[in-house]
């Protein structure tokens, strides 16, 4: 007896290790799934894990990841736009070896990698260089991962010129950089801002030979070694601080637009930086978007030029609009001034040795130019036709300072763009500064006649400006605490609002009347009734011991707002107000199941065991 019990224990055993051990290959018409940990695979030494990946804990993304570092960072992604939803979606590898990603909710294919061969496959694979490839007669490569890289590059993995790098978030949404070959063949990054597309990295403001780059290379690729070093065929080249072997390494183009070499801590699981493009992250063009200014307050902050708004205060990367619209008339434009300030690109044509009236006056009388740059001293003067990679320090290593076009209609009593002081405390707005920007058209400019100008004008309409200022400061407050809530700003959210719309907290405490009809407790918060404006019974629940971010989140109410179901509630509504987090449901007037499955309470109404089959036989399906 003692034998047979000892041997039923081992084989139980042994059936657990093999549900948590995962995968070494995926053979045709098998899945992965994310229901079972086992549904992974597994490169040969352990460093790499392959599966669906979870960015929400209702969607996931095909992807590839380190297995030991922190937070599981992902260096390959199949799916980042059309995340599945967790729950029965899999990926599927067919015998003619296409991978095959299916959302079980929607119940369409989301991803392929088109693979069109005829071998046949015999297995996907995941290798120690962390490569996904897939496998036919002879071990020959029908498919591989390295072939379509996201954001990252591993030691190894080559750069060819009809392959490219794409930033971004940690929900592996892609962002708006890119890393890639040009059309001379030169390894550059890129960035994308609505209808602007511009080069960032080498210097664009540089020649060839100060770029230290080879053009028009017949053969053209570029990887990153295991020692640390990476070299491209145009002679782009740079080196780990770590440099040496036995490293885990990785370079990977991140959100914010900056391209860095990471390196792995294998005790502690944490990554370090030991190289990157950009030192100075503002030095990065477009990290505020267009009419964005990026400042040191020490840390890199975002603001926008005077006479400018966000066109998202919850993204201020989305850059700023003008408030009102810029005429072309001479007579209803100004000039602000913001020292120790530069606008990347975009130059209408460099105009030398020319005073700074002169100038002003060509921007004046250019219908498209936004403002220009001027250099005291040695008469530089760069018109602008977009005011995009801003960026203020206290010293450039000139006298450059911009001058930046609006309508008069405009109040700007005061400065938007705080000084920048990399070593100073970090940056508060003050309501209550002087203006130090203003610039009136109609003066030259020159010497100390402006300042006199300047001054005399500030006194004058003091009081008006004090007005402007409070008023300002009061509506900046009360919109900031309306736009704290979810809004809809990620890629693929904006569905949400086209099936079920937001309602404030503020409405369903008046629909519960304070949260008195408690209808029950769940695991995840308290569920009461309401009654809405247009006479629609819901249920409303709070949720509690919401942890997760506000990207997650939204994800969640993504995923929520795509599920219809004749057996599920259906959800009407969300709340996202300040630390409130509440779903609005429909209203089932008869109670929960449960009550009618165990008699609950006073109820008294028994299920016979046909109808409790054909309602476990639903809940499957």
């Amino acid at each position: 007896m003692e034998a047979r019990s000892f041997s039923l224990f081992l084989l139980t055993s042994i059936h657990c290790l093999q549900c948590i051990s995962g995968l070494d290959f995926l053979s045709p018409g098998s899945s992965l799934s994310v229901e079972r940990s086992s549904d992974v695979l597994y490169s040969p030494d352990g460093t790499f894990t392959c599966g669906l990946y979870q960015v929400s804990p209702n969607s996931s993304v095909f992807s590839i990841w380190f297995s030991n570092s922190s937070g599981k960072t992902v260096v390959w992604s199949a799916n980042p736009l059309h995340p599945v939803y967790t729950w029965g979606s899999k990926l599927t590898l067919s015998p003619d070896g296409s991978m095959v990603l299916e959302d079980f909710n929607i119940g369409q294919v989301v991803w392929t990698n088109n693979v069109s061969s005829s071998t046949a496959a015999q297995q996907a694979r995941l290798l120690n260089s962390g490569n996904l490839v897939v496998e036919g007669k002879g071990g020959i490569i029908l498919w591989e991962s390295f072939a379509s890289p996201t954001d990252t590059l591993l030691p190894g993995q080559s750069i060819t010129a009809t392959m490219k790098l794409t930033s971004a978030n940690k929900l592996l949404v892609p962002g708006h950089y890119s890393f890639h070959f040009d059309e001379e063949y030169l390894l550059s990054l890129f960035g994308h801002d609505k209808d602007l597309s511009f080069n960032y990295w080498p210097n664009p403001s540089k020649n060839i030979w100060d770029k230290l780059r080879l053009p028009f290379n017949s053969s053209t690729g570029g990887a990153l070694d295991s020692l640390g070093h990476f070299l491209a065929s145009d002679n782009a080249t740079f080196t780990a601080a770590d440099w040496g072997p036995g490293i885990l390494r990785r370079l990977t183009l991140d959100f914010d637009g900056n391209l860095r070499l990471y390196s792995l801590d294998k005790v502690e699981g944490t990554w370090s930086v030991t190289w990157m493009a950009f030192p100075q992250l503002c030095k990065v063009r477009g990290l505020c978007g267009r009419n964005g200014i990026c400042v040191y307050t020490p840390v890199p902050a975002c603001v926008c030029a005077p006479g400018y708004e966000f066109v998202d205060p919850s993204d201020r990367s989305k850059g700023c609009s003008l408030k009102t619209s810029m005429s072309c008339d001479e007579q209803k434009v100004r000039f602000v001034k913001l020292p120790h300030t530069d606008f990347l690109g975009y130059d209408l044509g460099p105009r030398r040795f020319v005073s700074l009236n002169k100038c002003k006056t060509i921007c004046l009388h250019d219908c498209n130019c936004v403002g220009f740059a001027y250099w005291q001293g040695i008469g530089d003067c760069y018109p602008k036709s977009a005011l995009l990679g801003g960026v203020t320090l206290a010293n450039l290593g000139s006298t450059g300072t911009m001058y930046i076009k609006i309508p008069k209609g405009i109040p700007v009593s005061m400065s938007s763009i705080p000084p920048s002081q990399p070593l100073g405390p970090k940056y508060i707005p003050n309501c209550t500064a002087a203006n130090k920007y203003f610039m009136d058209e109609r003066k030259t400019g020159q010497n100390d006649s402006k300042y006199v100008y300047l001054y005399g004008f500030t006194s004058a309409i003091f009081l008006a400006e004090l007005v402007f200022i409070i008023l300002g400061c009061f509506i900046l407050k009360r919109e900031g605490r309306q736009l704290r809530g979810v809004w809809p700003a990620e890629v693929g959210y904006e569905m949400i609002t086209n099936h079920f719309r937001r309602y404030t907290y503020t409405e369903l405490v008046t629909a519960t009347r304070r949260f008195q009809d408690e209808l029950g407790m769940g695991a995840s918060g308290i569920v009461y009734k309401g009654v809405l404006k247009d006479k629609r019974e819901v249920a409303v629940k709070k949720l509690a011991d919401v942890n997760q971010g506000e990207e997650e989140f939204q994800h969640e109410l993504n995923v929520i707002g795509r599920i219809y179901h004749m057996h599920l509630v259906r959800v009407w509504g969300f709340c996202s107000d300040g630390p409130h987090r509440i779903l609005v449901s429909e209203f089932v007037k008869n109670g929960s199941l449960d009550k009618m499955l165990f008699c609950a309470g006073s109820l008294q109404v028994l299920l016979e065991w046909k109808q409790r089959f054909t309602i476990a036989l639903g809940v499957a399906k």
